[in-house]
């Protein structure tokens, strides 16, 4: 019966507009959350890939610094090992590098000579722990394996030194120690971030996949060898990936491989941080649309109600024609058919048009940055994600203002702000309009040349910055800019790669003065193909 009858124009009309909104909407809320997880996943390994590789960078340092100091007290302290100053002099040593926990010295046989703290009670004694062993074994510059010291009966890492005398005989070892349950060179390097808020972390394992560092310190000494970022950093790889951890935690780790003690430093941070993250973009869409929507769906029920009236009655007209009924041979009077039809035309187009703008306006916030109008890092993204995909030139140009903290602190926040937008607007002023303007965060802007050579790029950055030296600010002064430059792709094979050149020449701008623009430097031939 109902598909003699047919459906009614306005219940057909109005569910095919419900299913296109909700499809829409449904279809827009699944690519922002798998545009934003995939952003937020690629931040989140850069974020922690620099993270680890500062700290792996910070301790390889140090340990050079270790192994240099204990060489030079070796070499003096070996020309006569009865001296009597002997116990002073490790005091002092131990007051000028702070990281070892203690100093000690042991002759070839293992028998404590010498030391500070509390492994002053063991002198004479032989000890013959693993790392005291392994130490007289190999006779070489060493960082020891943890391992439970005999003099204190903690947990421990040793740095030694051989000791010869001027025939070259093997004397013993001068040693330093790091006690790993106590206060350390990590949790002095790794600090307040080595367990963030949002479950992020870091921590340090040795060369056999034992814990060396861990914000819960009880896991300190644990084996975690079949976690499998450890096993990367056991096989002397750095990097980053997906992971589940050895307490069963999706992570997102990158890690770095120290070389002086062939130890490793991990970053990661909980997978789900980040979906979490995505779906409050998602929902956060959302809160802005569905108001906009219900009105636009109300609204649509009312105009092809009003606008199907007309029909229905030239309808209803139709199904009591009857060769029985002459009585109703006459027309209701309503406005004309083609004027009936133009006007529904005219009123659902204004209709979609109205959403079409809500939608646009909407797109137009989640690509820009709000304060200065450019281009936001999302935006960036793709663009270059886009050009690399086509194999296109183009030339990244990475700008940051000098000193721009002491402009908040001596003008305020507002004026920063107008600072901001004043550099934003002079950036659209003097440079072509097809390049990508973009704010990176905080003071740092990006600027994308596309199909540029890469002097025209250098020449494009040089205005910019030889305009802010030149141009007071709405500080009342100048205020200047660092510039870096790299280009795609002659210097880099790859996105990562070419933010790495154009930052590493930003930093040679800043370092060299601020207020330059310097070119970066190509990776070499077998890095750019790796």
């Amino acid at each position: 019966m109902l598909l003699k009858k047919g459906f009614k124009l306005r219940y057909a009309v109005n569910a095919l507009v419900f299913l296109t909104v909700l499809t829409t909407v449904a279809i827009s809320s699944m690519v922002a959350y798998q545009s934003e997880k995939k952003s937020l996943t690629r931040m989140t390994f850069q974020l922690n890939q620099m993270y680890s590789e500062k700290i792996s960078d910070t301790a390889n340092g140090i340990f050079v610094d270790m192994k240099k100091s204990l060489a030079v007290m070796g070499q003096y302290l070996s020309k006569d090992l009865s001296r009597p100053d002997l116990h002073e002099q490790l005091d002092l040593f131990q007051q000028t590098k702070p990281s070892f926990n203690s100093v000690f010295i042991l002759d070839k046989n293992g028998v404590l000579l010498e030391a500070t703290g509390e492994s002053q009670s063991k002198i004479g004694s032989v000890l013959l722990s693993d790392g005291t062993r392994q130490a007289l074994k190999e006779k070489r510059p060493l960082i020891s394996e943890p391992f439970v010291s005999a003099a204190t009966n903690k947990l421990i890492v040793m740095v030694s030194e051989p000791l010869y005398d001027s025939s070259g005989n093997y004397m013993g070892y001068l040693g330093g120690s790091i006690r790993l349950h106590e206060t350390n060179i990590f949790q002095t390097v790794l600090g307040s971030e080595a367990n963030r808020a949002d479950g992020s972390y870091a921590y340090v394992t040795s060369s056999t996949g034992i814990l060396l560092y861990h914000p819960d310190a009880d896991r300190i000494g644990e084996n975690v060898v079949g976690n499998p970022v450890v096993q990367q950093l056991m096989a002397g790889k750095s990097g980053a990936q997906r992971v589940i951890n050895s307490r069963g935690i999706d992570m997102l780790a990158s890690f770095s491989y120290i070389k002086e003690s062939g130890w490793g430093i991990v970053a990661q941070t909980p997978t789900q941080v980040v979906l979490d993250s995505a779906s409050r973009l998602v929902v956060n869409i959302l809160a802005y649309m569905l108001p906009a929507l219900l009105i636009f769906l109300f609204a649509i029920y009312w105009i092809i109600r009003k606008l199907s009236e007309p029909l229905a009655k030239l309808a209803d007209f139709a199904s009591m024609l009857a060769p029985t009924n002459s009585n109703m041979d006459q027309l209701p009077k309503i406005h004309t058919l083609n004027y009936e039809a133009n006007e529904l035309h005219k009123a659902f187009g204004r209709a979609v048009r109205h959403f079409r703008y809500q939608f646009d306006h909407l797109s137009q916030e989640a690509q820009t940055d709000p304060l200065t109008g450019l281009f936001n890092r999302r935006t960036m993204d793709r663009f270059i994600a886009s050009w690399i995909a086509k194999s296109s030139p183009f030339s990244i140009i990475i700008l940051d203002l000098d000193h721009f903290k002491r402009v908040n602190d001596t003008y305020g926040h507002d004026v920063g702000d107008e600072v901001l937008k004043f550099l934003a607007i002079s950036m659209r002023r003097l440079l072509k309009s097809e390049y990508a303007c973009c704010r990176l965060g905080g003071e740092e802007f990006v600027v994308l040349v596309p199909n540029e050579s890469f002097e025209i790029a250098l020449e494009s950055a040089e205005s910019i910055r030889k305009f802010m030296a030149e141009t007071d600010s709405p500080t009342g002064d100048k205020v200047t800019l660092s510039v870096g430059v790299a280009h795609y792709p002659g210097f880099a094979s790859n996105a990562e790669q070419l933010f790495r050149v154009a930052d590493e020449a930003l930093y040679r701008a800043k370092h060299q003065g601020r207020n330059r623009v310097e070119a970066g430097q190509p990776f070499l031939k077998s890095e750019l193909n790796a």
